[in-house]
């Protein structure tokens, strides 16, 4: 059933609806085929052909809550039709876009919960205008039924739906002038995540040329127990609802999530069928990565401010900052010693999730000899105190503040810095795009930082200290 009725027919549009000389199309990539029986509660999706290029349906996101980082990006996601059939896709084409266009296929994040790949943050009209890459930004199902329930081969929806979009945008590429030999697959946050996860497929091995990953998370699948316990507690929460009970179903997923507050993400892709339990061994993953010859890794200096608000800075006591330092650091008196309970806490938590997992994948692929290039955003953001926290990157990689009019992080940005950081942060990007094998050197990271509206960028030593243990089960 649908969250708010079915989706609207999609209509015609002028060539340039988007920034002058992009053409944007709006349209479904696939559509909920008929439920499987097996007692899930997703149907697979049956993809669908592209209309017209300069097609533009009304946007749609599947249904969700509002999203724990709204207080940083603002409502646009409220501000949206939710359905329970959105499998949409976003393309922003060059106008005069050839055969040789080279193309980007971008997965949005939203911690697997939020977020749409037709919310207005993500406009990639500049972007397209600034390389002569035709973007693709497809929308993936969420919720815990998505990366719990496994279809028929063993997959759950999230990953299922996240190959079959990047399938789809290589099976269509031509129709908006782009090169299927000349594929980037890039994402944000969760959305990296799945990036990373589809490019091990075997259906992608050599299609792929470049991955641009921002923000991956250090996020393996859960083991056998930690799965069981996350399908028991959604079960329970669900009752006796019926499967086309969206209202309970994000009720449940709420429910998962708050059940592994403070020890873990709850909602997260299970292991099964397409997505291996060892998709984050790092040497194994980059073994299956065949015909990637580039890879961009970018993270944001404080991350993990997102998922711990300054205003929550008072009430962190310091044995959970402790606690946490002990059971994720193996040498944790290594780690920074001062700070308070919170600065401790967010250090740590960047550290070990986002700035370790681009280093020791850095490493890897260039102990296979594929070229890395490592950023870090270090810009602050607003409000006060929140740094250049998760997702903070967002706006600059698009290059297009006016879609974040109301979003608080933002605000204090000066508009007269905005758009020298934005082609600074993204400069890679457009280089490899161009062609250009771009790299930095082993043990340092690209840096890009702003004061008082003037942008500075210079490799800096990683900021390394002690050694993760990387768990199988988090």
């Amino acid at each position: 059933m649908s969250a708010a009725g079915a989706l609207r027919p999609s209509r015609a549009s002028d060539a340039r609806r988007g920034a002058d000389g992009i053409v944007v199309t709006r349209c479904r990539w696939a559509r909920l085929g008929a439920a499987d029986g097996g007692g899930g509660h997703l149907p697979p999706t049956v993809t669908v052909p592209p209309p017209s290029p300069g097609t533009v349906e009304e946007q749609v996101i599947f249904p969700q809550l509002p999203g724990g980082l709204d207080w940083l990006l603002g409502p646009a996601a409220s501000q949206v039709e939710q359905d329970d059939d959105a499998f949409q896709v976003s393309v922003y084409a060059p106008a005069d876009a050839g055969p040789g266009a080279p193309v980007v296929v971008f997965l949005p994040g939203g911690g697997y919960v939020s977020g749409g790949a037709s919310l207005r943050w993500y406009d990639a009209s500049d972007l397209a205008r600034a390389t002569g890459a035709v973007f693709v930004v497809p929308a993936y199902r969420l919720g815990a039924a998505a990366c719990f329930t496994p279809g028929a081969d063993g997959t759950v929806a999230a990953i299922a739906d996240a190959i079959a979009a990047v399938e789809w945008a290589l099976g269509h590429a031509a129709r908006f002038g782009g090169n299927p030999a000349d594929v980037t697959l890039a994402g944000q946050s969760a959305g990296a995540w799945l990036a990373f996860a589809a490019a091990q497929d075997p259906a992608l091995a050599g299609r792929i040329r470049r991955l641009a990953l921002y923000s991956l998370p250090y996020q393996p699948p859960p083991g056998p127990e930690g799965s069981a316990a996350r399908r028991r507690v959604f079960a329970e929460a669900l009752g006796g609802a019926a499967a086309g009970d969206t209202a309970a179903l994000l009720a449940a997923t709420a429910e998962v999530n708050r059940a592994w507050a403070g020890r873990g993400l709850g909602a997260q892709p299970l292991a099964g069928g397409r997505l291996r339990a060892d998709v984050q061994d790092w040497p194994t993953a980059v073994a299956r990565l065949v015909g990637v010859e580039q890879v961009i890794l970018a993270t944001t200096a404080d991350e993990a401010r997102a998922f711990i608000p300054p205003a929550a800075a008072a009430g962190l006591p310091g044995p959970a900052a402790d606690g946490f330092r002990s059971a994720h650091f193996a040498r944790p008196a290594e780690r920074p010693a001062g700070g308070t309970p919170w600065e401790r806490m967010i250090a740590d938590m960047t550290e070990y999730q986002f700035a370790s997992a681009a280093r020791e994948l850095a490493a890897q692929f260039r102990a296979a000899g594929v070229a890395v290039h490592v950023s870090r955003l270090d810009v602050e953001a607003a409000p006060d105190g929140a740094g250049a926290a998760h997702c903070f990157d967002l706006p600059f990689l698009f290059a297009n503040r006016a879609q974040w009019y109301d979003a608080p992080m933002v605000a204090g940005v000066p508009a007269e810095g905005f758009d020298a950081v934005a082609a600074a942060w993204r400069e890679p990007l457009v280089r490899c795009l161009s062609g250009e094998l771009v790299t930095t050197a082993p043990g340092e990271v690209r840096a890009v930082g702003c004061v008082s509206g003037v942008v500075r960028v210079e490799e800096v030593p990683d900021r390394a200290g002690g050694e993760p243990i990387r768990r199988a089960e988090p």
